[in-house]
């Protein structure tokens, strides 16, 4: 990884703890600025669109994250529940075993009604709607009718999303960890 590249990542992972921790509209020009260690000139040199850019570029650099972590485990013509336990881990090496939140829920729950953020809203929308596909195909594979699959995929993504914010609420990521192993056992039969 190049310094220019590092830099970038720095960066991003300073402002995206302050989106995670505040939401959108709590994650203010000051509090961004001051966590990334810059001054608010500085970050619209980096994102001239503002605060609205930058949570789209951070929304962007997440689901990349996610696609390459976690996702990315479902392509292929592999055993499906090894996919699918592969999905799992990658989800949990993504929010550090629970220790961290995923910021496409934290702003997809944060975000207020509104023009500036209608954008963000529909890019989760639709991320989730690929990645719900993914993992429908891959229950498919496994046996599964589609609209049992489908079904499938979304108790996975609300048992996934349920641990961890669980775990956050009550401060023990080790729930977080029961659950997903737990998930891995149950989709290992698939």
């Amino acid at each position: 990884m190049t310094q220019s590249a590092a830099t970038k990542k720095l960066l991003y992972n300073q402002l995206s703890a302050v989106f995670i921790q505040r939401g959108y509209d709590g994650a203010t020009l000051n509090h961004l600025a001051v966590a990334a260690g810059l001054s608010k000139a500085s970050l619209y040199h980096h994102f001239p669109g503002g605060k609205p850019e930058m949570a789209m570029v951070l929304l962007r650099n997440a689901i990349a994250e996610l696609q390459k972590t976690a996702f990315r485990h479902l392509s292929g013509s592999g055993n499906p529940g090894k996919r699918l336990g592969a999905f799992i881990t990658g989800f949990a090496e993504y929010t550090r075993d629970g220790e961290s939140d995923c910021l496409l829920a934290v702003l997809s729950h944060h975000l207020t009604a509104g023009e500036e953020t209608a954008i963000h809203r529909q890019a989760i929308t639709d991320q989730f709607a690929d990645w719900h596909a993914a993992l429908s195909a891959t229950y498919e594979a496994g046996g599964a009718k589609p609209k049992r699959a489908a079904r499938q995929a979304h108790e996975l993504l609300a048992a996934l999303y349920g641990a961890l914010l669980t775990a956050k609420m009550h401060n023990q990521p080790e729930l977080f960890q029961t659950a997903v192993r737990r998930l891995r056992k149950a989709t290992a039969r698939v």
